[in-house]
């Protein structure tokens, strides 16, 4: 899993791929990281934590695979770029986790 917090703030990080392995993506993982525009999460990932990408103001578009059962609250919030989402057909979504974006759910 990716820890809580782990990349929190790292506001020169402008593209992350995530591993293979990686199964979760722990609280405020990559919170704040202002310069993230683009992520690849795999199909290994079933758990996407609260305020994982709160704050991510430039990034633009996420596609959620279908291995995704939970995406926790405030998740994407604040992500003022985000334009589009792919989502899991059964996907249980947080409160607010798309708050303050463009997506239309």
């Amino acid at each position: 899993s990716i820890g809580d917090n782990a990349f929190s703030d790292c506001t020169s990080l402008t593209s992350v791929t995530i591993g293979n392995n990686v199964t979760s993506i722990g609280y405020c993982a990559f919170s704040g990281c202002t310069s993230l525009t683009s992520i690849t999460i795999p199909d290994s990932v079933t758990g996407i934590g609260n305020c994982a990408f709160k704050g991510c103001t430039n990034l633009t578009s996420v596609v959620i695979p279908d291995s995704v059962t939970s995406i926790g609250r405030y998740a994407f919030n604040n992500c003022k770029s985000m334009t589009s989402v792919r989502l899991p057909k059964n996907v249980k979504i947080g409160t607010d986790a798309f708050k303050n974006t463009k997506v239309k759910l």
